[in-house]
């Protein structure tokens, strides 16, 4: 008499997990994480370089670039999923006016080519196409 009642315990039990365990992989659905926007940045300038990325109401530093290098870098996501965002170019050198780009709309995963040109103000920044 006992011996039944567990069987139809059991099969009761493992009823009742595998339904639940076919419900919490159907409702969960994992969405990857957008791409991060690249930044190729080449150096014609006679000093080194500090690259900022600004977006929502903060500055981030990307990295130096010395002269006649290129520098690869990626903005963190939080910078440009704010609106626009503005890259800002400056050196150690109290003569030198910081560079702007202006307000740039990024879409995840575009990269943006900077050149900071022999003459600083003359530098620019251009999306990839």
């Amino acid at each position: 008499m006992r011996r039944p009642a567990v069987v139809l315990l059991a099969a009761l039990l493992l009823t009742g997990a595998s339904a639940c365990a076919r419900h919490t992989q159907d409702s969960e659905v994992v969405e990857p994480a957008p791409e991060p926007v690249q930044v190729e940045m080449k150096n014609l300038f006679a000093l080194p370089v500090e690259v900022y990325a600004g977006g929502g109401g903060s500055n981030f530093r990307l990295g130096v670039v010395h002269p006649g290098m290129t520098g690869h870098f990626k903005v963190p996501l939080n910078i440009t999923r704010s609106g626009s965002t503005e890259f800002m170019l400056t050196t150690n050198s109290s003569a030198t006016n910081p560079w702007k780009s202006g307000p740039m709309l990024l879409s995840p995963g575009v990269t943006v080519d900077i050149v900071a040109a022999q003459r600083f103000f003359s530098s620019t920044a251009v999306i990839r196409p």
